[in-house]
């Protein structure tokens, strides 16, 4: 669909029919994902890295973390979408868009520095209620002057709610950010077709 081969040179037109066929296919198969009817605050990195590709995989990290998003605003209707950077804001990005929409949107947008605690201090801020934060990112996992974890438990103390933390780093092969003395915070190291899963059997508490 991409009109050329990942190696070598050979490039031919876009069958549109095909792509079309594609995109169908794509969200058909959320129909197969069991929601979990959570509340879910989906943080999107939007640096300029995220275009490395995802390593065994042809996409980029931003085309992985966008589709990840599309089947969170299919299937969980409670989901509040960021993108972040040094600063998170609210991403105008819609069930109704195309994968390729939703990622040429993120692209466009202006890139900076990653901060991954930037969705937890956002929904402190705005009082939005969530079960849980999911932060996509590729190797970096920096942080500002507060740390993911310790953000977490101050949205925890002042919520009451017993949210947990999900950090997907797509191409790192090695970061630590969730604390591992707190069963509510999972690190996902790396990313294939296991991964959605996986992060579903952790939200409903089942790993």
């Amino acid at each position: 669909s991409q009109g050329r081969g990942d190696k070598g040179k050979l490039v031919w037109e876009r069958a549109e029919e095909v792509v079309t066929a594609l995109d169908e296919a794509f969200y058909l198969s959320f129909s197969l994902v069991e929601p979990t009817g959570q509340r879910i605050v989906v943080g999107l990195d939007v640096s300029g890295s995220m275009c490395a590709l995802v390593p065994g995989l042809n996409l980029s990290c931003r085309e992985a973390a966008c589709a990840m998003t599309m089947l969170a605003l299919r299937t969980e209707p409670n989901t509040h979408i960021l993108s972040f950077q040094e600063t998170v804001k609210p991403l105008a990005i819609n069930s109704a868009m195309t994968l390729k929409q939703a990622a040429d949107f993120t692209n466009g947008l202006p890139f900076g520095a990653t901060d991954c605690a930037g969705p937890m201090l956002w929904a402190s801020r705005n009082n939005v209620l969530a079960d849980c934060f999911i932060v996509y990112t590729d190797c970096e996992t920096n942080y500002g002057s507060v740390a993911p974890s310790a953000a977490l438990r101050a949205y925890r103390d002042q919520t009451g709610i017993a949210a947990k933390l999900i950090v997907v780093g797509m191409s790192s092969s090695m970061f630590s950010i969730a604390d591992p003395a707190d069963g509510g915070m999972l690190d996902v190291v790396g990313f294939d077709a296991a991964a959605p899963l996986l992060m579903s059997e952790f939200m409903l508490g089942r790993i």
